[in-house]
């Protein structure tokens, strides 16, 4: 035996012990028939059964529902989240909302009510002066309303 080395034997032994110990282990999880009657089988599930605290299982189920729903319906009035119902409501917000931003884009451009109202060449006096003559002339347009006013009632 010249392919033999010292102590190969040993290994074999070693080896043989292991399955044997494995083989045993799997023969003793062999199931044994036995001579015990059957278990019976639980009773079937229905809406009638008692699952905790006297409670049946339609009593759990039904309150369960309800606290997700009141959960979903605060989720909903919080974020304020609502599903369109129909294509033209879907469409119509579309359209609102390009609206709403072309009205703040235009409106971003307009220029500031005091460069708007200013004249190039005028004074800071004739502003004081173009302000007071504002008033006045509102004034007059006032009371030429009520002379007309006053008119169209003699006329009558």
């Amino acid at each position: 035996m010249a392919g033999w080395r010292r102590g190969v034997g040993r290994l074999w032994a070693l080896g043989g012990a292991v399955l044997g110990a494995c083989l045993a282990r799997v023969a003793a999880q062999l199931v044994e028939p036995s001579t015990a009657p059957p278990k019976p089988k639980p009773p079937p599930l229905t809406k009638e059964t008692v699952v905790f605290w006297d409670m049946r299982l339609w009593h759990v189920v039904g309150i369960f529902s309800l606290f997700v729903l009141c959960i979903i319906i605060i989720l909903c009035c919080v974020f304020n989240c609502r599903v369109p119902r129909t294509r033209k409501e879907i469409e119509a917000r579309y359209l609102q909302r390009k609206a709403a931003k072309m009205y703040t884009d235009k409106l971003e451009t307009v220029p500031p009510l005091n460069e708007l109202t200013e004249i190039p060449g005028e004074d800071k006096k004739k502003k004081k002066k173009k302000k007071e003559s504002v008033d006045t002339v509102a004034i007059k347009v006032e009371e030429d309303e009520k002379n007309e006013a006053k008119k169209k009632k003699g006329e009558k």
